[in-house]
């Protein structure tokens, strides 16, 4: 029964060391993310486009693209203001960011919706036609980042499997030590 446990208790102190996450500073290696901005404006209208890249590095060089115009820029957050078309009806259109950084580049979009001109009665005088009176274009929330999901909790996959075979390790040594008490 000691050589069992032992074995088993080496079995799970290896599962733990190789599937352990690394933490990212150790891989040189961390994942390229990025957030363009979503607006709402009158056709026609310029439109200021934000974006950000993470992880937070002054280095990282863009390209913005909307409608057939493209900016250049580098640093990081960054922003670009493009000419909108004017539109009989309402309109989305999509702004799309490539970011670059230590050799990683990666794509992300942004959505611009666009409104006739004579369709700002929202009760606002801003023009922005969201209805909150504040000029940002956002609905007065922060958007959903051009619909990216932030990579949060993949390294918790590792500590999911480790548990679960502690839990089977754990239920084999009971079976184990009450069939040797039977």
């Amino acid at each position: 029964m000691k050589t069992l446990r032992l074995t088993l208790a080496a079995a799970v102190i290896s599962a733990i060391a190789f599937l352990a996450p690394v933490p990212a500073s150790a891989q040189g290696y961390q994942g390229l993310s990025c957030t363009v901005s979503d607006h709402l404006v009158t056709g026609g209208d310029d439109v200021t486009v934000e974006a950000e890249a993470l992880p937070d590095n002054d280095d990282a060089t863009w390209t913005l693209e909307y409608d057939g115009q493209s900016e250049d820029r580098s640093g990081n957050p960054v922003s670009a203001t493009f000419e909108t078309d004017e539109v009989d009806d309402p309109t989305q259109t999509t702004v799309t960011a490539t970011v670059t950084l230590n050799g990683q580049s990666t794509e992300c979009t942004g959505s611009i919706f666009l409104t006739p001109e004579d369709d700002d009665d929202d009760g606002d005088d801003d023009g922005d036609g969201d209805g909150d009176g504040d000029d940002d274009g956002g609905g007065g929330g922060d958007g959903d980042g051009g619909g990216l999901l932030p990579n949060t909790g993949g390294e918790r996959l590792a500590w999911l499997i480790i548990g679960a075979m502690l839990v089977l390790v754990g239920g084999g040594v009971v079976v184990a030590s009450r069939r040797r008490d039977a």
